[in-house]
């Protein structure tokens, strides 16, 4: 994939979470990058990104994945949201969304990588998101709302549906 050839030993996509046993036989070395859209203000009121890299990092265990903390901040009740207190859904504030991408690369004691993930990530908090991704399979999908999150939505032809990015361009490799 297009990520594993940016990034120096991520073959393999495909999002799992790492396992105890693999965490304990080397160390996990974890990156992310995000982006935000909605009110401004507010995503810089709670530090938005540094805030989910954080609870990430540091909540529990260390086991929490990137996509609970995006969850935390960014998700119904989040954050976002809190930082809005009584102007919620009034006037705009603690509105919006992030995007993002988590890898995880393990490696060995030795120094050699043992294994690398990565995941695509989006949550929030208001009606939709504009977003897109390719997935696990090499198809292009872009969505403006959750899977189910309202009724009647599969009138909306294109929503979540697959496309190979060649016909895109009118062209087969």
């Amino acid at each position: 994939g297009w990520l594993a050839d940016c990034l120096p030993g991520l073959g393999g996509m495909g999002y799992a979470p790492l396992g105890g046993e693999e965490r304990r036989e080397g160390t996990v070395v974890r990156a992310m990058g995000m982006s935000g859209t909605g009110n401004g203000d507010s995503f810089l009121r709670v530090n938005a990104v540094r805030t989910v890299a954080a609870i990430a990092k540091y909540k529990g265990d260390g086991s929490t994945t990137l996509s609970e903390a995006l969850r935390e901040v960014t998700g119904p009740g989040g954050e976002l949201q809190r930082s809005a207190g009584n102007r919620w859904k009034k006037t705009g504030e603690g509105e919006g969304g992030m995007i993002g991408i988590e890898c995880a690369v393990v490696k060995g004691e030795d120094g050699e990588v043992k294994g690398a993930q990565a995941y695509v990530l989006a949550e929030y908090n208001c009606g939709g998101m504009f977003r897109a991704t390719v997935n696990e399979d090499g198809k292009a999908v872009a969505r403006v709302w959750k899977e189910d999150q309202y009724e009647g939505l599969e009138g909306y032809e294109n929503e979540g549906k697959e496309y190979d990015p060649r016909d895109l361009k009118g062209e087969k490799a």
